[in-house]
């Protein structure tokens, strides 16, 4: 197809010779002509026997749902083994058994791949996905929600490192349009499927649009709408990559450990109160965990019945090592996760394989994700049950009742992090006991956890520049701002953060105006007038393919709240970090601080080797984050702040990559630009006839 992705024709040529291993120069993509010699295929298991391809590689991996099986057509089982069956060669994915000196590809793909430029082939999958209203009450309080498939989450999308995933989401909702967004897939070269409202208009409704995406990293992730806030709603769910590990388990559960927070009101509507100054931000009324809440009344009145009815299940046998992925999808809450006396082993985070490390509990913030070893007891207790807690981090939870903290929680009902059981197999287990476990001695529930989010190393390394492509220092200013000293579009790689947008354009305050999206014009479409428009915040960065190339980005929340206020009430000023997601790139934690930044002093105490690596990360209040990530990912690019009121509030930036030299007009001439003219077309056709959305909202 037309708007495929492209290797160099002798990347090609490397194809037709059968090499046994492909080594995909990703940065090389968008320079050759058009070719579907390198696109993933599609079979089905009738198809790969009808074929003759049984001797093709091909696998159950660990932890896969049932009858999903990994496929690599490519790569022939005598001259490879599969080799994730065993517990301790986790690490290892695809291996070549004799390789050949003086090859210039891999001799595999294992877990220390550079997956930036390295991926097998695998085959195409095809997921059809409607969006609906639905009326559902997962911790026994009904409202309407919007659905994907009728669920919440909704389905799974399940493919294996190297498969091209293709989902056709159709809009049966009855006045709205949507996008969805698939969260920290890279979408290399591929920006208009990145999901969202600067790439794409809004799909109609009756309409079906075709995302086409391969897995470049794997993992775990999740997709959500990007659209008014409809993920709140309930427009989202998790995506498993299957992939090698870093670390030996024995088992790995089939579904994630999905988080997230609950709004018994429309999402819209819940959303007035992020824009009153009075009620100071939107709440929420409960947490769910892969769909299911607590309800007060059933655990008040439980008396011996089946704990499966009220609480959802992990289980896991004594002495066994089981991966388990988390997933936070909440809208406005970040986590403390723990199971009642076991010991957790971080080995993923964001997609990003990590050298593994122990501990008792973790942060995830909203946008994030973890893949982690829980260690199972060799003598659990009598009943085998044990309490995973889901617990709203300090300072980053905001619900009906209140602020629900460790210490200092001002909830009038106070919420029960007790949302889960772990549940040993063993001869005298029960499952009509509740458990009577103690939890853990945490001693920080900070939403930044700054210790731990700076210790995770990657498998893979990145050494950055200390000298970037940009320069931090040459001015300090805001996100209102569409030029500094008379120079277009400004520094915002030194992103001053305060109050929500909205709030203080209610408030008659310029200080930081939102970013809107204009569905019907996406800045992908009308490429050069980005920037012209007073909400556009854009920035851009010079493109580069080069591996040593990097940007610096520094986003400041040193003013909250603020020392030296004079143009709005002191006590508006929330103590509130902020999770920030990239859209586009991995990004590297150059730095995570409780205090101001410094440009002077800071960024000596910056480290540059093998820093953290994920796309959403939290900048903490009066502090700051450094970060850096390769321009090479051409196209415009989101940031923004993750909790999903900050979001529709406009708290984003456009990141607009190119070389100053039509390579992002280039990559989408022809089919590509006119499937998106052609989408936009349907959605101005429709829009006359929905319903309205006068609430004012950034759409992002």
């Amino acid at each position: 197809m037309a708007y495929r992705l492209n290797l160099f024709q002798s990347l090609v040529s490397v194809l037709v010779l059968c090499k046994p291993i492909l080594a995909l120069d990703f940065g090389q993509w968008y320079s050759a002509g058009n070719s579907d010699l390198l696109a993933p295929r599609l079979y089905t298991e009738h198809d790969l026997k009808r074929k003759g391809l049984s001797d093709h590689v091909s696998f159950h991996p660990e932890g896969a749902s049932e009858g999903f099986y990994c496929h690599y057509p490519n790569l022939k089982s005598k001259e490879w083994e599969a080799c994730n069956d065993g517990a301790d060669s986790r690490w290892c994915w695809l291996r070549q058994l004799q390789a050949q000196e003086g090859e210039s590809h891999p001799k595999g793909y294992t877990v220390t791949t550079n997956y930036d430029n390295f991926a097998p082939i695998g085959i195409q999958r095809h997921y059809h996905m409607d969006i609906s209203k639905q009326t559902i009450a997962p911790d026994g309080t009904p409202r309407e929600a919007r659905l994907m498939n009728g669920t919440y989450p909704g389905a799974m999308i399940e493919a294996c490192w190297g498969d091209t995933v293709i989902v056709h989401v159709t809009n049966n909702l009855d006045d709205e349009g949507s996008v969805i967004h698939w969260h920290g897939l890279r979408q290399f070269y591929n920006n208009d499927h990145d999901g969202v409202a600067l790439t794409q208009c809004p799909i109609a409704r009756g309409s079906t649009w075709t995302y086409n995406f391969t897995l470049l990293q794997y993992g775990t992730t999740w997709y959500h709408s990007h659209y008014i806030l409809q993920y709140a709603d309930g427009v989202l769910g998790p995506i498993v990559v299957h992939g090698p590990a870093s670390a030996p388990y024995d088992v790995s559960l089939p579904s994630p450990h999905f988080m997230s927070d609950w709004v018994y009101r429309k999402a819209e509507e819940e959303f007035d109160n992020e824009k009153d100054p009075v009620v100071r931000g939107s709440k929420a009324d409960n947490i769910l965990v892969n769909g299911i809440g607590r309800s007060k009344e059933a655990v008040a009145a439980y008396n011996g019945e089946d704990i499966r009815s009220l609480y959802p299940i992990t289980e896991i046998l004594p002495g066994q090592r089981v991966r388990l992925r988390l997933i936070n999808g909440a809208a406005g809450t970040s986590f403390i996760f723990s199971i009642d006396g076991h010991a957790l082993e971080i080995i993923a985070n964001d997609l990003v394989p990590v050298e593994p490390k122990i501990v008792d509990s973790l942060l995830v913030a909203i946008g994030q994700r973890y893949d982690i070893i829980i260690h199972g007891l060799d003598n659990p207790s009598p009943s085998g049950n044990y309490w995973i807690r889901t617990h709203p981090a300090d300072g980053c939870n905001t619900f009906r009742n209140g602020l629900f903290n460790s210490t200092d929680s001002t909830n009038e009902d106070p919420l029960d992090p007790r949302t889960g059981i772990l549940h040993y197999g063993h001869s005298s287990a029960t499952y009509l006991s509740l458990p009577d476990t103690t939890a853990n001695t945490i001693t920080d529930f900070s939403c930044a956890r700054i210790s731990e989010q700076t210790s995770l190393r990657p498998v893979v390394p990145w050494s950055i520049s200390t000298t970037p492509l940009n320069n931090l220092t040459l001015s300090t200013f805001y996100p209102s701002h569409q030029t500094e000293n008379d120079v277009p579009y400004g520094n915002y790689t030194h992103w001053l953060l305060r109050l929500d947008p909205l709030v203080e354009k209610q408030g008659g305050v310029s200080f930081h105006n939102p970013l809107f999206a204009n569905f019907s014009t996406p800045s992908l479409l009308d490429f050069t007038s980005i920037g012209q428009g007073e909400n556009d915040n854009v920035i851009r960065l010079p493109y580069s393919s080069n591996s040593t190339d990097f940007i610096h980005m520094v986003i400041d929340g040193s003013l909250l709240p603020s020392t030296n206020q004079t143009d709005l009430d002191p006590d508006v000023i929330p103590l509130l970090a902020h999770p920030m997601h990239w859209h586009g790139s991995d990004v590297v934690l150059l730095a995570q601080s409780e205090q101001p930044f410094d440009p002077a002093t800071s960024m000596d105490t910056w480290n540059y080797e093998n820093p953290p690596r994920r796309d959403t990360i939290m900048a903490p209040a009066g502090g700051y984050v450094a970060v850096a990530f390769k321009p090479d990912n051409p196209g415009v690019w989101l940031v923004h702040c993750h909790i999903a009121w900050h979001a529709s509030a406009g708290l984003a930036l456009q990141m607009v990559i190119d070389d100053g030299k039509g390579l992002v007009e280039n990559m989408l001439a022809g089919e590509r630009m006119k499937r998106l003219e052609g989408g936009c077309e349907e959605w101005k056709a429709d829009l006359g006839k929905v319903v309205d959305y006068e609430k004012e909202e950034s759409g992002v």
